[in-house]
């Protein structure tokens, strides 16, 4: 074989080489040693563009095959700090063209490609990927495909959407594109978006072989396989036309119209069906420009930096190293505890589940076993593979076994003394160097590990509900919580897949402290007679994915009531809770669990828009008529504006280590809306001083419950702002 050589001098750094082997067939390898993906970017292009050319000119060349020198990965998608520096409309759509023609050149070789996947090819490598004359995928579970742009507030730029319509059928493409999931090797294969999914150990010559059978006639055309489905919706104009009106239906429900990618999608897609690719790929190029520069994206990209450097965050200032733990305990198997172990033995580790009996014992690994299934169900899983991650887990009323966990995460109901009970079994157990963690929601470290006889290892992580699907873990440190135990618990849940932020120990921590006050607001405009449903919809309407009565029900009525009295306990008058709650409660309204609460759960309840109806027995129980009429600005203001003074206040006291993980907390663990950047990135987006204004407006009228947050004062008259 001939030695790899880079395509482009050394100066603009080695991105490509080709090799060409003694059977005719150049082996491009992309592998950007700057950076740990790669992603697409001008030198990348500029150096893919210079291997085209050698591959269509080099007579010796008679095939290739395109392959990632990354380990687990192939091209991660346009390069986010490229983006992110555009700011004219024009530039970025100047981009999308270069792209579209480079993937063009790719297409029109007149000698085949082969594109060898192994790992994740997402955005514009999956566009290159489509535009090679053939697909192949390592079986490895790490190999997927996706077009994730939407959920940075763009779309696929280089004609990927086009021509998954042309491979797979329009409905496919719009899923793809307007979801932003993941495909594996075997559906991507059954869709048609792959040619053969083969062992990564023989994948590049596999490729090869695969290349060498195509040179001669390089296929120019992908046939869709037809059924009567995409006869009637896709290949007729009323059918067509149905199609997008409710594709279009379902994305404003989705989106609220906060989003306008997911329009600009749907357009380009409807060009594709009635004008064909090239009207279409003119169409995309000028609506990726306009949301490039578009503060929906500019506002999703900035939280996507900010994730992204928690994972490189340790959780500690101090010089400190993870304990590396092979084994977990849970103590507990309900929803929470099944799910924090359903998450660790996805991950790869062990896991001792402890209960009460085996009766629980036994629910707990059904609890586990059906989430597994679903992910069967959906072709996320093989059967094989899920059999193997259930062999990690084990579930049993003898504790003995967690004697080899190194950290146990406790997740029993939410009451001090149990809880201090719990660790004082457990510390007689564990090794001195097993991490203690609760999983408590408002109950300070402090306090729980005040039965320890090493409150340094004692923590807090507390997962949010349900845990398979929540992104976000916050780890809560105590004054006396040792940094080795917290950047062990961060390392682990970087393991377990959660986006995870540090938090100063305190009564409801970060998340749950700054979500009372928004919630305790709420039950106030209920008892003013604000309308249920009005109150909710104002604020689905604002962002949030639900309302926050509604969300009352789904935490439980009795669990809210329970930590407003702890935070009313600690901050006084400020966090006196409504007297909604404590009648809510005294009439055995739990919420969704129960079957009662402040919306309706029988059996013949139903709403528009998959939402149940108010039970109107709340209102006589709470003594108001729901007549009174606010306009939804005016609910919205005070139920955010009362999360964002506190997230403020929160700030100032060093609860949080940054701005960026207050942010980074309210999107992920609650809802905040993540067009809008967090609640720091929304003060940035008002000012401080009119934020200052409607806050202390609302003191005015309200009292001690609105008084304005120190820091947000402090800020107001300097004129600052929580980012550059």
């Amino acid at each position: 074989m001939t030695t790899a050589q880079p395509v482009e001098a050394e100066r603009e750094g080695a991105v490509v080489s080709v090799e060409v082997r003694r059977d005719g067939v150049a082996v491009i390898t992309l592998d950007d040693a700057r950076q740990t993906l790669n992603t697409i970017t001008p030198a990348f292009g500029a150096q893919l563009a210079a291997a085209v050319d050698r591959v269509e000119s080099d007579a010796s060349i008679a095939a290739a095959v395109l392959v990632s020198g990354k380990p687990d990965s192939f091209v991660a998608g346009a390069n986010i700090g490229v983006l992110k520096s555009i700011k004219f409309a024009t530039d970025a759509e100047r981009m999308a063209r270069e792209a579209a023609l480079l993937m063009r050149r790719v297409e029109r070789l007149n000698k085949p490609v082969v594109a060898a996947i192994h790992g994740a090819a997402l955005g514009g490598g999956f566009e290159l990927a489509l535009a090679c004359h053939a697909i192949l995928l390592s079986d490895d579970p790490r190999t997927v495909l996706g077009l994730p742009e939407v959920r940075l507030g763009l779309l696929p730029a280089a004609n990927g959407m086009l021509r998954i319509a042309q491979r797979a059928g329009l409905r496919e493409a719009m899923d793809l594109a307007l979801s932003g999931k993941n495909l594996r090797a075997a559906r991507a294969r059954s869709l048609g978006l792959c040619d053969e999914v083969c062992p990564r150990a023989i994948l590049v010559e596999t490729a090869a072989r695969r290349a060498k059978t195509l040179v001669g006639h390089v296929p120019r055309h992908r046939v869709v396989p037809v059924d009567l489905t995409a006869i009637a919706l896709e290949r007729n104009p009323i059918g067509r036309a149905l199609l997008f009106k409710r594709a279009r239906e379902r994305a404003r429900v989705r989106t609220r119209s906060h989003y306008p990618a997911p329009e600009r999608i749907l357009a380009v897609l409807e060009r594709f069906a009635r004008s064909g690719f090239d009207a279409a790929a003119t169409l995309e190029a000028k609506a990726f420009g306009d949301l490039v520069v578009s503060e929906t994206a500019h506002r999703l990209i900035e939280l996507f930096f900010a994730t992204t450097a928690l994972k490189r965050d340790v959780g500690v200032d101090e010089v400190a190293e993870a304990r590396v733990v092979t084994h977990l305990g849970v103590i507990g198997g309900g929803m929470m505890g099944s799910g924090i172990a359903y998450v660790t033995v996805d991950a790869g580790l062990p896991v001792r589940l402890k209960e009460k009996d085996d009766a629980a014992a036994g629910r707990a690994l059904r609890a586990v076993n059906e989430l597994l299934d679903a992910r069967v169900a959906r072709q996320a899983l093989t059967p094989l593979e899920r059999d193997a991650i259930l062999a990690r887990l084990s579930a049993t009323a003898d504790p003995s076994g967690l004697r080899h966990a190194g950290l146990v995460v406790e997740a029993v109901f939410e009451d001090l003394a149990l809880k201090q009970a719990t660790l004082r079994q457990v510390e007689a157990l564990v090794e001195p160097a097993c991490v203690y963690a609760s999983n408590t929601s408002s109950i300070p470290i402090a306090r729980i590990a005040q039965a320890a006889s090493f409150p340094g290892r004692v923590l807090g992580m507390h997962y949010f509900s349900p845990v398979p699907r929540m992104p976000l873990l916050e780890v809560v440190r105590a004054d006396r919580t040792e940094p080795w135990a917290v950047a062990t618990a961060v390392a682990l849940g970087k393991r377990q897949g959660k986006t995870v932020i540090v938090v100063k120990d305190g009564p409801g921590f970060y998340t749950t402290r700054v979500l009372a006050p928004m919630l305790n607001e709420a039950a106030h405009l209920v008892g003013e007679g604000v309308a249920v449903d009005a109150v909710d919809a104002a604020m689905v309407g604002w962002g949030f994915p639900v309302g926050p009565l509604q969300l009352l029900d789904e935490v439980g009525i009795d669990v809210a009531a329970r930590v407003a009295q702890v935070l009313h306990a600690a901050f006084g008058e400020r966090m006196t809770p409504p007297g909604a709650l404590s009648k809510l409660v005294a009439d055995e309204r739990s919420g969704r669990k129960s079957g009662r609460g402040i919306y309706r759960y029988d059996e013949q309840a139903g709403g528009g828009e998959g939402r149940r109806p108010v039970d109107a027995g709340v209102y006589a129980l709470l003594g108001v008529q729901p007549t009174t009429r606010l306009p939804p600005e005016e609910i919205q203001m005070r139920c955010a504006l009362a999360l964002v003074n506190e997230a403020i206040r929160c700030f100032g006291e060093g609860v949080l280590r940054s701005a960026r993980d207050g942010d980074v907390g309210a999107v992920l663990g609650l809802g905040f809306p993540p067009f809008r950047g967090g609640p720091f990135r929304y003060v940035d987006t008002l000012g401080a001083a009119e934020a200052l204004r409607r806050v202390q407006g609302y003191a005015d009228r309200f009292g001690e419950r609105w008084r304005p947050a120190p820091l947000l004062v402090h800020m107001a008259k300097k004129g600052e702002r929580f980012f550059d």
